[in-house]
């Protein structure tokens, strides 16, 4: 919803495409550049529980639907107009406008969930036959066109059947994801799985993968180029460009590259890759830690960035022409465009009808070649000493993660409650899932030894005769679907994986009352925090710096959870030294257990054991734990310290109380020599009081600015960021990369707070934290926790709308109920010192005449904050929680003695209606002057010059009035005392107390009548 200077919640990197090495001019084609199209479809499973309908499998759509069982609207998500056509005929309509094109043609990646759910739909002729019974015949005839090499234009290529992220689960999960995955191909595109290609979900790759895929059948995957690229020595990061993590060193195995070309785009970050090494497939290869046996696969990058722009508005071949010139006549550029296919514009009719035929036949113009990737491979086979690392990681397109190679949209690490990082101790909710799913694997796993293999064709389909093992495979795999965890907290997805492990759980345990326990413990796949120990953090995990990034420690933790049926004896972390600092790819002395002269002797540093919360220990009110998980593994961490320079592969052996042993993968990471950023701040003193002054120094060679940064700028106020000294003051080099500020604390603040920039659009920001140095001797202020001040005394209440407000030397403070209260309405504190008619606060419809500045908040997020009269946003201090509260300087105030303040509410939509003030106003959709409450910073003396005692207004009682009502009042000392109650008009109505009174809370009756 657009906000007229309202903040972005993450930074939006505006640098518009740029060629970071080399200017690529046009000029005549050596050779063609190639191009073609993945569409991914997918829909998961929207309630994993047992059927009610069929028992001892799961729920497809249409029984979700008629059930009502899933928080999701399932009945919208399959009817849309355009996703109707996506499962049908588009794709088929546009590979047909292709058919003139010799080899043109597109990849199309269907997820076995959606195949069941939509066969489950058009069996029963739902919604008047939406999805028709042969739904599929589309996809049939267009897979049987062919190119001239006699390829399918329409390659159906496999992927995970409940779109797991691949590289989090285990290689057993994974290889019955892809069984699954060809068991139910014949059943939807009328034969067997030919297809030698494999889309990962979310484009989520690791080398791991790469033996399960090649023992599958599968010659070759799409990954994204940006892991390729980042895999290359020299990779240009650039913080506030990428918006994740830097790649560690020990990935960056590929050669150097001379020619980079960046592309932002506007899901707010900018993809660099290298030409045009990047944009060609390479082989990728993974070696077997306990045998040393080699096995590789194609890997075929997708163009993010284009794939990206070409999403989402008809595209032209200017990016591909900037680049052309580059391209390499032995070894073409494949420029791959793979997105989804159901989803945004490239879900549509103008997409599929328009585009893709405008853009394929203007490439075939200009002399590229549109293809298929099968085709490509047999005409440009890749050479075998062409073998290029491919780091972990998925494509940019989930926010926040930007490709991140944690896969942290699906797997932020444990933090504390207040979402600090807290490894030993904390929770998380998608490592929570992650604990689920592994006591419960490991339980499936073990009935799986004990009853014998599981078939696929029964693991999709209990129906035909499964046995427990089988149908317990069935729940365990849709447990993994990953848009349980893509969304958060939202909805229920916080239970379905809990649901369908619960099931799986329940059926593997029948078969283990039965044998005896011979599988090993399971172990997820370890964990480590901070991803470049004594090197650099990006991203959202570190609060989006700029620069080279933040500092990172060089100690560092590795976690993971482990299970086992039997009970766990130990899990110890192995770890050893590479003699150089470098993983020679020539050589696979890293890549085993039993190592080489290449590499140190392992050491060992036993885990700690930690049993992990079966619910929310934090008490998240998005989180509603209706189900609780039957088991979870429990956490094991382990601190690495010491290191400094160094390559170090490490990983995690489990035996359980049986002795039966399980080693995980082996894992690399290099230690570099940096230290924490909180080693680039300081102060003196260490302690200061309110009044004095405070020396703030910052060592740029440790901060997160650009190290040319000249001269630092600190963005400095108090007390809840008050009184900001503006413009951001230059700081003076006192050393060759130190910085100083001397800063005069204000007599009344609480503490004083302050980040740093360039004044280039880079900060140092803490982590997102800030730097606050806690004062003694200061006022002692309000707390701003959405919890109404103990002062704040109610000024206007309406229809059950309440304004409340108080003050102190330095500011004003107000309150009145959160957006929490409400549904569809943001809410708003409109504050003057004068009249004036102003158009009403973010776009809302009618007018408000005073709005020198005002506190809002969000409807729809919860967002809250200051803005001035032109809506610029304005520092203040803000909480929202049960109640909306703000602070803000009274210098700001201009010395006046009264301000005027109303509460309001308006439709969360542009335009949206006045719903409701305070006071009360006269029903016209406006919030006039004389809907104001005044509110007083003075007092009026008794006693000649003595000041007055203060006078408090309580809660009245009831609330709102009624006849015979009474007001609680209270007084500091006996004396004079006047109570005059004025109607919403400012007019005078009754005056209830006028000379002396007692001390202490009193109260006097109102039998709600004006003066006579």
């Amino acid at each position: 919803m657009s906000r007229i200077g309202k903040p972005r919640a993450a930074p939006v990197a505006s640098v518009a495409a740029a060629l970071l090495a080399s200017l690529f001019g046009g000029g005549p084609l050596a050779a063609p550049v190639h191009t073609t199209y993945l569409w991914h479809m997918h829909q998961p499973i929207y309630w994993p529980d047992e059927s009610t309908w069929e028992g001892g499998e799961y729920e497809k759509a249409y029984e979700t639907i008629q059930l009502g069982h899933s928080a999701s609207n399932v009945f919208e998500i399959f009817d849309k107009d355009d996703r109707v056509h996506d499962y049908q005929e588009y794709p088929r309509g546009a590979i047909h406008d292709l058919l003139d094109l010799a080899d043109a043609g597109a990849q199309v990646s269907f997820a076995g969930a959606l195949i069941e759910n939509v066969f489950s739909l058009a069996a029963s002729g739902w919604n008047g036959g939406r999805y028709a019974p042969d739904w599929y015949r589309w996809y049939r005839e267009a897979k049987g066109w062919t190119t001239s090499g006699g390829r399918p234009r329409c390659d159906l290529v496999l992927v995970s059947f409940h779109h797991p992220i691949a590289p989090l689960m285990d290689e057993n999960a994974f290889r019955m994801e892809i069984r699954t995955a060809k068991a139910i191909y014949a059943k939807a595109w009328g034969s067997a799985a030919a297809t030698k290609g494999f889309f990962p979900a979310e484009t989520c790759f690791s080398e791991r993968m790469i033996p399960v895929l090649a023992e599958e059948g599968i010659e070759w995957s799409i990954v994204a180029d940006l892991h390729v690229a980042r895999a290359c020595a020299g990779y240009p990061y650039q913080a506030a460009l990428d918006n994740c993590d830097p790649p560690n060193r020990a990935d960056q195995t590929n050669s150097s590259q001379a020619s980079w070309n960046a592309i932002t785009i506007s899901r707010g970050c900018t993809v660099k890759t290298p030409v045009p090494y990047g944009l060609r497939p390479h082989w990728a290869r993974y070696v077997d830690p306990e045998t040393g046996a080699e096995s590789r696969i194609v890997t075929v990058p997708a163009a993010n960035a284009m794939g990206w722009d070409e999403g989402y508005g008809l595209y032209g071949t200017g990016q591909i022409d900037a680049i052309a010139s580059l391209n390499d006549p032995a070894r073409p550029m494949l420029i791959l465009f793979a997105h989804d296919g159901d989803n945004a514009w490239s879900g549509g009719y103008s997409y599929f009808h328009e585009n893709v035929t405008s853009f394929s036949h203007a490439a075939a113009a200009k002399g590229y070649e549109p293809t298929v990737i099968q085709e490509y491979l047999a005409d440009h086979p890749v050479a075998a000493d062409d073998v290029a690392h491919v780091e972990d990681g998925g494509w940019v397109n989930a926010d926040g993660d930007f490709g991140s190679p944690q896969f942290i949209n699906w797997n932020w690490p444990l933090v504390d409650a207040s979402g600090r990082f807290d490894i030993p101790n904390g929770w998380a909710e998608d490592e929570r899932n992650w604990a689920v799913l592994t006591a419960a694997e490991n339980r499936v796993e073990t009935a799986e030894g004990i009853d014998g293999p599981a078939d696929p064709a029964r693991v999709v389909d209990p129906s035909l005769g499964a046995s427990d093992v089988e149908t317990a495979w069935h729940f365990l795999l849709a447990a993994y679907e990953s848009g349980y965890m893509y969304y958060g907290a939202s909805l229920d997805m916080e239970i379905k994986a809990t649901l369908a492990a619960n099931e799986a759980t329940t059926r593997a345990d029948a078969v283990i009352a039965t044998g005896v326990d011979a599988a090993p413990p399971t172990i997820w796949i370890p964990q480590r925090l901070p991803w470049n120990p004594g090197g650099r953090g990006g991203g959202s995990l570190w609060g989006y710096p700029s620069g080279l990034g933040l500092p990172m420690d060089r100690d560092f933790y590795v976690w993971t959870f482990v299970h086992d049926v039997s009970g766990i004896d130990s899990v110890t972390l192995r770890y050893r030294i590479d003699a150089d600092g470098a993983n020679d790819p020539s050589t696979d002395a890293n890549e085993t257990y039993a190592g080489g002269a290449e590499v140190g002797s392992w050491m060992s540093i036993p885990m700690t054991r930690r049993a992990m919360p079966l619910g929310d220990p934090y008490g998240n009110p998005e989180i509603d734990f209706t189900v609780l998980p039957r088991y979870i593994a429990d956490e094991y961490w382990a601190a690495v310290t010491g290191m400094e320079d160094q390559l170090v592969d490490y990983y995690v052996e489990a035996v359980d109380s049986l002795g039966f042993a399980k080693r995980s993968p082996i894992q690399h990471v290099y230690v570099g020599s940096e230290t924490g950023a909180g080693e680039a701040v300081s102060w003196d003193p260490a302690a200061p009081a309110a009044g004095d002054t405070v020396r703030i120094l910052y060592d740029l060679a440790l901060g997160a600015l650009p190290p040319e940064t000249d001269p630092v700028r600190i963005h400095i106020g108090h007390s809840g960021w008050q009184e900001i000294v503006t413009p951001d003051p230059a700081m003076v080099r006192v050393a060759e990369d130190v910085w100083a500020y001397t800063y005069s604390i204000p007599s009344g603040a609480t503490s004083v707070d302050f980040v740093f920039t360039d004044a280039a659009g880079h900060w140092d920001n803490n982590n997102g934290d800030d730097w606050h140095i806690a004062l003694t001797g200061g006022s002692e202020g309000f707390l701003l926790d959405g919890a109404l001040d103990e002062g704040a005394v109610p000024i206007a209440s309406a229809g059950g709308l309440t304004l409340w407000a108080a003050h102190d030397d330095s500011f004003l403070y107000v309150a009145t109920p959160s957006t929490g209260a409400t549904t569809g309405l943001d809410h708003f504190v409109l504050a003057a010192t004068a009249a004036g008619t102003a158009s009403a606060p973010w776009a809302k419809s009618g007018t408000v005449d005073g709005k020198d500045f005002f506190l809002a908040e969000e409807g729809d997020n919860g967002w809250c904050g200051w803005f001035d009269g032109a809506e610029a946003p304005m520092v203040g201090g803000a909480a929202t929680g049960a109640y909306l509260e703000g602070t803000i300087a009274r210098s700001r105030l201009a010395g006046a003695a009264t301000v005027y303040l109303a509460a309001a509410r308006y439709g969360t939509a542009n335009g949206g209606a006045l719903a409701l003030q305070a006071p009360a106003g006269d029903g016209d959709g406006n919030v006039e002057w004389s809907e104001y409450a005044s509110y007083d910073f003075t007092e009026t003396g008794v006693g000649g010059s003595e000041s007055p005692s203060h006078i408090k207004q309580l809660a009245f009682a009831p609330n709102p009035f009624r006849a015979g009502d009474r007001i609680r009042y209270g007084v500091g000392e006996t004396g004079e005392a006047r109570i005059a109650i004025y109607d919403v008009r400012g007019r005078l109505a009754r005056v209830l107390v006028d000379g002396g009174t007692g001390a202490g809370a009193r109260s006097v009756a109102w039998d709600g009548l004006d003066e006579a």
